[in-house]
């Protein structure tokens, strides 16, 4: 049976390479963790001395302060209207628009708030400068507890220069915003923007997310960085070889005429697909690992993938999909994002093995 192997190590080598610059860390702990364990992630970081975390999801944000107690501060991405639920578990939350502020007001008053600027992003937040002086003052006049200003990069990964006009704007209006409001916590850049740029002046805190477990967040071959960070990525994923079928010239093998043979060639039937949560794009005509030799995938099924063998590969082989010398960055081309391929992995139908 196919087998994900989560390394919370690894994790902890990478967060003590981002903890090395002078500002302090907010752990992006969306979506499971990025599907790598909420809790055991937690419970991991806070060993190591980070006490800040961000979700989308109020269940986890209220799994975390569960799970750690009243020592660690809690940010919600998403715009929430369950006051009691904040203020019980002292979570921050997200203003999303001034109107937010005035309509629920008596219920804000004993929740510490976050400040968004929406940027190129555009989900949520202050659109404007303007916007963004209406919610400070608003904040001010109704005695509101106005903690931090966040924003977030929508091309932090591009390199078509949109990323530096987007930048450019962030940091002026932050600036400007700081002129009327002393903000306890600033937290701008996500995983690319800081391998990038370093960490930028003006934020108390960086974001990571993708870095965290293990992936660079672009293309760092073709684009550099000014910070050193090397990736330990958090998971691996393997699975076995379970049968060997030889196939004629011609004749084809998976649904729909998937594979079809240009020559008489033996190939592997292995024990995972796409129903596995692994992404049709990243299978089919790529490579996996068997003996530490990269073979070439040929077809992809929910539960099965045929991969080109030669004599060397026996029934009951390990097959690697994703693991250190085959990173998850590598497939970005084909897949989409690091936590796109992530997010889909499979907790019910792969075996799980945890690494402490």
């Amino acid at each position: 049976m196919a087998l994900l192997e989560i390394n919370y190590q690894n994790i902890i080598k990478n967060v003590e390479q981002l903890k090395n610059n002078e500002k302090k860390i907010i752990a992006v702990v969306k979506n499971n963790a990025y599907n790598m364990g909420l809790e055991d992630v937690v419970k991991t970081l806070y060993k190591i001395d980070v006490n800040y975390f961000a979700t989308t999801n109020i269940k986890e944000a209220i799994k975390i302060r569960e799970i750690l107690g009243e020592e660690v501060n809690i940010f919600l991405f998403n715009a929430n209207y369950d006051f009691d639920i904040l203020e019980k578990y002292n979570i921050e939350a997200n203003i999303p628009n001034i109107n937010y502020l005035k309509t629920n007001l008596k219920k804000l008053k004993n929740i510490n708030l976050q400040l968004e600027f929406s940027g190129s992003m555009r989900r949520a937040g202050a659109k404007n400068l303007k916007e963004v002086i209406d919610i400070i003052n608003f904040c001010k006049e109704n005695k509101l507890k106005l903690k931090g200003f966040w924003s977030h990069f929508a091309f932090a990964d591009e390199f078509d220069g949109l990323y530096e006009e987007e930048k450019k704007l962030v940091l002026e209006v932050y600036n400007f915003a700081k002129k009327i409001y002393k903000f306890e916590v600033v937290h701008l850049q996500n995983s690319a923007s800081f391998l990038r740029d370093g960490s930028f002046e003006e934020v108390t805190h960086i974001r990571p997310g993708i870095m965290i477990y293990g992936s660079y967040p672009y293309n760092v071959k073709n684009n550099p960085s000014k910070i050193s960070y090397t990736p330990y990525q958090a998971f691996s994923v393997k699975a076995n070889v379970i049968n060997m079928v030889t196939l004629k010239k011609g004749e084809c093998i998976g649904y729909s005429n998937s594979y079809i043979a240009d020559k008489e060639k033996q190939v592997a039937v292995v024990d995972i697909g796409y129903g596995d949560g692994i992404l049709r794009a990243r299978l089919t005509g790529k490579t996996c690992l068997i003996k530490n030799k990269e073979y070439k995938i040929l077809s992809t099924m929910m539960s099965h993938i045929v991969v080109d063998i030669d004599e060397n590969i026996n029934i009951g082989d390990e097959v690697i999909i994703y693991s250190q010398k085959l990173p998850i960055y590598n497939y970005n081309k084909f897949c989409n994002s690091n936590s796109e391929q992530m997010a889909v992995l499979n907790y019910n139908s792969l075996n799980l093995k945890k690494i402490y």
